[in-house]
Formats: structure tokens, C-alpha cells, sequence
């Protein structure tokens, strides 16, 4: 593991930190400073994404109306539309940010509510957040933690 950085609700000092104490958002969009992707105002945000920004969400949730992938400035305004057409609420905590050398893997409490189904979750997920050049190029979401530290390359002592 090239890094950790643990007790993000703890108030540690340095990202972790600023993440816990950052306006009502996901994690993935406060680390990057995006509390206003959560209000839907995705002007002011965009120039922190790729061109070629790739989104991914959980398999989960594409039972409740998501798609597979959301590719570039255009799949993050979809994408953006999508979540407030599926869910019906939605509670995203920080409890541990890992750096993962080339991503950060953030590791979330997360709980929502389908609006159609009515299905909740209420779970950790993990979403690994790559960054390149600054910008942020790709996102996966996942609901299995070993999953996620799979897809950042992180090996889980044996």
C-alpha cells in the first residue's frame, strides 16, 4: 500500500479532514471540491474532469435505473440527472480515504433509497477515484471494499 490516510471523521489533520468537514456531498466529490456537483450546478465543476472522464457505478445500482458507464463532460451531466431521477435520498459518510498511489480510494457509508423499487442500501462502498494530469479521468464504485482495493492495485495482507 503506498499510503494511508485513516480517520477521516476524526478529524485528523490534512485530507481526511478536509473531506470530513467539507459541505454536503459524496466523498468522491468533496475530494476533488465538488459540492456543487451534489446541487446539480456542473458549470463550475467540470473543468476538474477529463474530456475522457469515465464514470462507473455500482452494479447495484443499475437495478434502480443507472447505466453501466457514463463517459465524458456530457455522461457526468447524464449522470448527474440519472441520480436525481433513481434515488429518492441519499446519505453518503467519509470513514477512511487510502492513497493508492495513481487513485484514492475513499470508503463511504452509504444509504439510499430507489425511487421507483423503494429498494435502500445501507453500506459501506468503496469508490476509486483516479487522477491524471489533475483532472479527474476515471471514478469506480463498488459495494464488496475488497473489490474496490482490488481495482486500485492495493493488496489486503494475507
Amino acid at each position: 500500500m503506498a499510503g494511508c490516510i485513516r480517520g477521516a471523521l476524526a478529524g485528523d489533520a490534512g485530507l481526511a479532514a478536509a473531506i470530513a468537514a467539507a459541505p454536503v456531498a459524496s466523498a468522491p466529490q468533496r475530494a476533488v471540491g465538488l459540492g456543487s456537483l451534489a446541487s446539480g450546478d456542473l458549470d463550475l465543476v467540470l473543468v476538474r474532469f477529463a474530456h475522457d472522464f469515465e464514470y462507473q457505478p455500482p452494479r447495484e445500482w443499475q437495478a434502480a435505473g443507472m447505466r453501466r458507464a457514463y463517459r465524458g463532460h456530457a455522461g457526468l451531466r447524464e449522470w448527474s440527472a440519472d441520480m436525481r431521477e433513481a434515488w429518492e435520498w441519499l446519505e453518503n459518510r467519509p470513514v477512511e480515504v487510502i492513497d493508492a498511489g495513481n487513485a484514492l480510494v475513499f470508503v463511504n457509508h452509504v444509504r439510499l433509497r430507489a425511487r421507483c423499487s423503494g429498494v435502500e442500501f445501507n453500506s459501506p462502498f468503496g469508490f476509486v477515484i483516479s487522477i491524471e494530469r489533475g483532472l479527474v479521468v476515471r471514478e469506480q464504485d463498488f459495494s464488496d471494499l475488497d473489490e474496490a482495493l482490488r481495482a486500485a492495485d492495493i493488496q489486503q495482507p494475507a
